[in-house]
């Protein structure tokens, strides 16, 4: 008969193997979740990353080792994320007729698996209570049609703090124009993002005092390189406030240049400085109805 000891000996060991098969089970299933939402990576630089996404090119130099700094390359856009403040400095995204489509059912706000563990993250219950929207940077109507580019946007490194004044009103109607724009025939070239504070929920997220956007608009097919001095650029820099809900986003209109002295980014920073000079001191006007 087997000792007692023997027997023993025997199920700790079939225990162990237990665990250990299912400890490599579980970080298989890790591994494949990270591979879905994995970032497409090229070198971390303003001179070198790769995406379609980047007309305005990588305009923090945004990295992989800078947690205020975290380049995240995703299918649906590209983002410099600021883990001290808890929101994107910027994103950058395209959109193109074949972007849009009839609406969605809305998923669910989350955390984005995409962050580092390092990372504290961010969740929908940060906003709860707060008195302020939970912001798109990323319009959810700009993914409408794929539901899995779609779900980008509600991760909450697309989200900021905003204003219903500002969210539900002139932010929301200057996306509305862009996608007019685009089903007019253009593809829609964006950087939007954030600077200043006026607090924090929950000792977590910053609340932006402004949010900023730039858009350009060429006939589809066009590139960077056939960018010149009458394509059509427009920069806004809305204070996130209450009060601005009879505004206009027209009413925001001020240059590239502005925006990046009050940011300390380098847009266009793949364009000649003489191309430069002139698009980014211009003012865009357009006297169009929202």
């Amino acid at each position: 008969m087997t000792p007692l000891r023997h027997r023993l000996r025997g199920t700790l060991g079939c225990l162990i193997f237990a665990v250990v098969i299912a400890g490599s089970g579980c970080a298989r299933i890790r591994e494949q979740i990270a591979r879905k939402y994995e970032p497409e990576r090229s070198r971390p630089t303003a001179s070198t990353l790769s995406s379609e996404h980047l007309f305005f090119g990588n305009p923090s130099n945004a990295n992989d080792s800078d947690p205020d700094n975290y380049l995240i390359v995703g299918n649906s856009s590209v983002i410099s994320y600021n883990s001290s403040r808890g929101t994107a400095n910027w994103i950058a995204w395209k959109t193109t007729r074949k972007d849009l489509g009839p609406t969605l059912p809305r998923p669910d706000f989350r955390p984005d698996p995409r962050l580092p563990s390092s990372f504290e993250l961010v969740t929908y219950s940060d906003y709860s209570g707060s008195g302020y929207d939970r912001g798109h940077l990323v319009p959810s109507a700009d993914r409408f049609s794929d539901p899995a580019l779609n779900e980008e946007t509600f991760m909450m490194t697309n989200i900021v703090p905003q204003t219903g004044a500002l969210n539900q009103y002139p932010w929301q109607w200057l996306e509305k124009y862009v996608r007019g724009q685009v089903k007019r025939g253009f593809d829609a070239y964006q950087i939007a993002g954030v600077y200043g504070s006026t607090g924090k929920l929950k000792q977590k997220v910053t609340i932006p005092s402004n949010c900023w956007k730039v858009v350009a608009f060429l006939p589809k097919g066009r590139s960077l390189e056939q960018i010149d001095t009458l394509t059509r650029i427009i920069a806004v820099d809305i204070p996130n406030i209450e009060g601005i809900e009879n505004d206009r986003w027209q009413k925001y209109r001020t240059t590239i240049r502005s925006i990046e002295e009050r940011t300390g980014y380098d847009l266009l920073a793949q364009l000649s400085r003489e191309l430069q000079d002139m698009i980014e001191t211009r003012m865009e006007m357009d006297n169009r109805r929202r």
